[in-house]
C-alpha cells in the first residue's frame, strides 16, 4: 500500500498531532532521506515516541520503511506542479477534522465574553486575514483593534486588559516578532490566542488558547511555490457565525 492510501484509509484514527507530522513529512519529502527518527520528532516539536506511534497507525514497520514510501511517493509525483484535485479533498479532510477534533465552543464563548479584540497577522497573506476578521466582526459592534508590528504593540500594550484577547495569525508559528509579543503578554492579564497551521510550534506554546488551521503549498505549472490558506478564512468564517448566534442567545 502507497502513501497516500495508508494516510487516506487511517485518517480517522489520527490525531491533531499525526496530522502535523504528516503535513511536515509531505512538505519536506526531500530533507527526510537525511534525517533520523530523531531529527523529525524535534522538527515536529514531538517526542520519538510520538513518531513511533504514527508510524503503528500507519501500518509502517520501520522509520527506512517511512523514508521508502515518501521517496516513492515524491518519484511518482508530476515533475514541478501539484495536483489541485488531491489538494481539494485534502481540503474537504481539513474542515470536518476542524469540527471533529477541535472545539470552537470554547474559543466562541471567549469571543462573546471579551470587551476588545486585538489582532496580529505575521505577514502579508495573514494580515489579509486579519483584515477580513476586523471587517466582520466590527459589523455587529465587536471593537477589533489590528496592530501590524511590535512598534505598534508597544504603543497599544498599556490598554490592554484582562478583559481583552489577543490573537495572532501565522502559518508556522514561529515569528520572531510574534514570540516577542506572546513572551511580554504573559506580564499582562489579557488573554492570548493563536490560529497557527499546527498546534506544535513556538506560538501555540506561548498562548493561552490554540486553533489548529492546517494550509496546502502547492506548486504551479510555472514552478512557483505557495501557500493556501482557504482554511483559515473558513475559520473566521465560522467563528463569525457562531458568535453572531451566540450573541442572538444572549438578548
Amino acid at each position: 500500500m502507497d502513501w497516500v492510501k495508508r494516510t487516506d484509509n487511517c485518517y480517522k484514527k489520527l490525531t491533531e498531532q499525526d496530522l502535523a507530522i504528516i503535513t511536515y513529512l509531505e512538505k519536506h519529502q526531500q530533507e527526510l532521506a537525511e534525517m533520523t527518527s530523531q531529527d523529525l520528532a524535534d522538527a515536529c516539536f514531538v517526542s520519538r515516541s510520538s513518531i513511533s506511534r504514527l508510524l503503528k497507525k500507519l501500518e509502517i514497520d520501520s522509520f527506512a520503511e517511512l523514508k521508502f514510501l515518501l521517496a516513492q511517493k515524491e518519484s511518482k509525483a508530476p515533475v514541478n506542479q501539484t495536483d489541485f484535485s488531491r489538494v481539494l479533498s485534502r481540503y474537504h479532510r481539513y474542515i470536518d477534522q476542524i469540527f471533529e477534533k477541535q472545539d470552537l465552543h470554547q474559543l466562541v464563548k471567549l469571543l462573546t465574553t471579551t470587551n476588545r479584540l486585538y489582532v496580529y497577522g505575521t505577514g502579508n497573506a495573514q494580515k489579509m486575514e486579519v483584515e477580513s476578521l476586523r471587517h466582520l466582526f466590527t459589523s455587529v459592534g465587536k471593537e477589533v483593534i489590528v496592530f501590524f508590528d511590535q512598534g505598534e504593540y508597544d504603543y497599544i500594550k498599556v490598554n490592554v486588559t484582562s478583559q481583552d484577547l489577543v490573537l495572532l495569525l501565522s502559518y508556522k508559528g514561529e515569528s520572531k516578532e510574534a514570540i516577542n509579543i506572546l513572551k511580554d503578554l504573559q506580564y499582562h492579564s489579557a488573554k492570548t490566542m493563536v490560529m497557527t497551521q499546527s498546534s506544535n510550534n513556538s506560538m501555540a506554546k506561548l498562548a493561552d488558547y490554540q486553533l489548529y488551521v492546517p494550509t496546502e503549498s502547492i506548486r504551479t505549472p510555472t514552478k512557483r511555490t505557495y501557500e493556501i490558506s482557504t482554511t483559515f478564512y473558513f475559520i473566521i468564517d465560522q467563528l463569525f457565525y457562531d458568535y453572531c448566534l451566540a450573541m442572538e442567545q444572549k438578548k
